[in-house]
């Protein structure tokens, strides 16, 4: 079940995807307080987590990729797999433009809700991943095939996850 990304037996996107998920939860944190705080730190703090989330994002998306291609999937998976790259191709372009916008403006209100529409995406492709990870497998070594799990919808054989 594990595509051609990994390190020392490990798939690296969901390693490297902390890094711009980290950036863009404190962006939208640091934009919040700075509702109470006002123009200055945290306006600007907010932009630079911005841009160091998606240079995060455009690195994590390298491995994301080579997993896509080479993960062995169902069709069920392998759709899913699909929306979670479109979704976070999305979150790039979006909390790009965001950055762009608050670049010299740290204060645009355009960039503000940008972020904000930035991170509910991120959201969204965060709990398809969570399902490809957990449901699917996708990124599991071998061993984890042989495991019945248990899920809020009861228990998941391994044969319902992976392709035949």
């Amino acid at each position: 079940m594990q595509g051609k990304a990994t390190f020392a037996g490990q798939p690296v996107h969901p390693m490297l995807v902390t890094i711009p998920i980290g950036c863009f939860v404190a962006a939208v944190a640091a934009d919040i307080v700075s509702i109470w705080a006002g123009p200055g730190f945290f306006p600007e703090m907010a932009t630079w987590l911005i841009a160091f989330g998606v240079i995060g994002a455009l690195v994590a998306a390298v491995p994301g990729f080579v997993d896509l291609l080479t993960v062995p999937m169902s069709p069920s998976a392998k759709n899913l797999a699909g929306w979670h790259a479109m979704l976070n191709l999305a979150v790039i372009i979006v909390f790009g433009l965001a950055f762009a916008l608050r670049f010299g403006h740290y204060g645009s209100g355009l960039g503000y809700a940008l972020t904000a529409l930035g991170i509910v995406v991120v959201a969204v492709s965060g709990a398809i991943g969570n399902r490809l990870a957990h449901r699917h497998l996708a990124g599991s070594s071998e061993g984890d095939l042989a495991t019945t799990r248990s899920t809020q919808r009861g228990v998941v054989e391994p044969d319902s996850r992976v392709a035949h």
